[in-house]
């Protein structure tokens, strides 16, 4: 089969995941029909037609952290196209690991709490918002303001887990800004006044640069976002995964 898959062009790039492992995965339903090879490729019989009631979402990878988040989203954005009356449901299924024992329950569906400065929101945007134009503004955004502490000093928000993308204070803090709307934040004349110029090593560094641009030398600023394909199959290398991010 392997043999067969390594002629498909999209199929083959992900043989390498499982190629050299003692077993494959493989996902049976209870009458032993056989719904997807993963990561590979998936079964004739879990194609989704126009006819498809219920949805099984399965995800595969090799980082766990990863297929968490995205199952999470996966699953959020599937649920708010349900059914007039379950709407926004999302069953959830237990995995047993077989060597640990262990006992896990997915999608995690579970919010992330940040504890942000009032002070420290206010100084990033230039604002005096207090809490309850916060809690506005992070309404907006999908957020929740759980609770406020330490005499309206700090904010706890509650961050649902489709958004993935939070993952600081700081990020809250941005949220909050477009929210209230960047272009409402008043412009201001900073307190101090600057004049910009060039910092002295890299004008140094430009004169090196053209002093030996003009003495024959060839600067070359290497691509550092490549392919494995353009990398190493197109320059006839073997792929060395120890020298590459």
């Amino acid at each position: 089969m392997f043999e067969v898959l390594k002629k498909d062009q999209k199929l083959k790039k992900y043989l390498h995941i499982i190629e050299d492992k003692p077993k494959y995965p493989v996902i049976y339903d209870a009458l032993g029909t056989v719904l997807s090879l993963p990561p590979i490729i998936n079964s004739e019989k879990t194609k989704i037609s126009f006819d498809t009631k219920n949805v099984f979402i399965e995800i595969t990878g090799t980082d766990l952290h990863k297929i968490e988040v995205c199952l999470a989203v996966l699953a959020g954005q599937f649920s708010s196209h349900c059914a007039e009356g379950s709407q926004f449901t999302i069953e959830q299924v237990e995995i047993h690991h077989e060597h640990s024992g262990e006992v896990n329950v997915y999608p995690n569906l579970q919010p992330n709490e940040f504890d942000v400065e009032l002070k420290s929101i206010n100084a990033v945007l230039g604002l005096g918002l207090d809490v309850e134009k916060i809690r506005e503004c992070a309404e907006k955004m999908g957020l929740v303001v759980k609770a406020v502490k330490n005499e309206n000093k700090t904010i706890v928000v509650e961050v649902p887990p489709t958004r993935t993308d939070i993952m600081h204070a700081c990020d809250i803090t941005e949220d909050i800004g477009i929210a209230f709307g960047y272009n409402n934040i008043p412009r201001v004349f900073p307190p101090t006044n600057t004049v910009g110029k060039q910092i002295p090593i890299h004008k140094f560094t430009d004169l090196i640069r053209s002093e030996l641009a003009q003495a024959g030398y060839i600067e070359s600023l290497t691509m550092s976002l490549l392919s494995i394909k353009e990398n190493y199959e197109f320059l006839r290398r073997p792929f060395n995964e120890e020298e590459a991010v």
